[in-house]
């Protein structure tokens, strides 16, 4: 069962990616449309009703993390514990962000609400990309370890990506002139992100305590290989090709982090009876995470415009 927890562990973290990370992307994009209060509106309803789902699966694979593989969360939580406190300050100012920015109608109050979400959405990114690229590292001393060039790169890489999601989020939820902006700026990140991704995978046996492991493969070459897909959906006007090419590159990245980490992490497990004991209670309610979200996503399928109700 440790392998399958193994496996559960890296597949909540993929989620998060896949499935908050478009929200950070669409966030992040708030910055680009400053005379744009109509698209700026836009983002922001499309953000709404799947940030919160989003979240849950960053809280479960905290908590799984910790019940399954406590070694590992305590030592990861205890170096990285500047990163985690970023991660949640900038979490916290996003989601203020999403409820607070329609609670006045003045336009200065939603614009900095819109400002504070978009940078707090960069700065969420940039410190999960901190997390993974220091997580498959040894720890070091000091704070100013954490910004070691491997984890640089792998914040740049999460921001870039996210960004390139978030892009293809807009494009496939959106219309008009918004779309075509979401589209365009699809295909200017979508070259960067293959640049990043690839050089991530290629410098990893230098900076993973485990050096390389074969498996890391899988992930590592289909993570750029979905952003090809996806470039190429950008420019012929396929949005949900493009939209899963993204995706499927967001779930890529922690899985390749997580196959460089494996042997670490196995080498803390829990006891059997804990173990034992999650695998009877928790294991069982994963499917219905995966309806629920399937539902969202099918209640919310439609494309929004001017006339959509919205709460936020």
């Amino acid at each position: 069962m440790e392998i399958v927890w193994l496996i559960v562990v890296g597949l909540l973290l993929a989620g998060w990616h896949a499935l908050d990370g478009f929200a950070l992307g669409a966030g992040m994009f708030l910055a680009v449309l400053r005379g744009d209060a109509r698209g700026r509106r836009r983002v922001v309803a499309a953000i709404g009703p799947f940030f919160l789902a989003g979240e849950v699966w960053l809280i479960a694979f905290a908590g799984v993390l910790a019940v399954t593989f406590p070694d590992a969360e305590a030592v990861l939580f205890t170096a990285l514990y500047p990163v985690i406190v970023v991660m949640v300050a900038a979490w916290f100012v996003r989601d203020l962000g999403m409820w607070f920015r329609a609670r006045r109608p003045e336009a200065g109050w939603q614009r900095r609400w819109e400002t504070a979400q978009a940078v707090a959405s960069a700065v969420f990114a940039a410190a999960a990309g901190l997390f993974l690229g220091n997580a498959v590292q040894e720890p070091g001393d000091g704070v100013l370890w954490l910004l070691n060039p491997y984890a640089l790169l792998g914040a740049l890489a999460t921001v870039a990506l996210f960004g390139l999601h978030g892009a293809a989020f807009l494009a496939l939820r959106t219309t008009g002139e918004l779309r075509e902006r979401a589209r365009r700026a699809g295909e200017r990140l979508a070259p960067v992100v293959l640049v990043l991704l690839p050089a991530l995978v290629v410098t990893a046996p230098l900076a993973s305590a485990s050096g390389f492991a074969p498996l890391a493969l899988v992930p590592g070459l289909a993570g750029p290989a979905a952003v090809a897909v996806a470039w190429r959906a950008f420019r012929k006007g396929r949005d949900g090709a493009a939209f899963a090419g993204t995706a499927l590159a967001a779930l890529c990245l922690p899985l390749t982090a997580g196959a460089l980490m494996a042997g670490r992490l196995l080498e803390g497990v829990a006891g059997e009876s804990t173990i034992g004991g999650l695998t009877m209670v928790a294991l069982p309610i994963l499917p219905f995470l995966l309806a629920a979200q399937a539902a969202l996503w099918w209640v919310h399928r439609h494309r929004l415009s001017d006339r959509s109700v919205t709460f936020f």
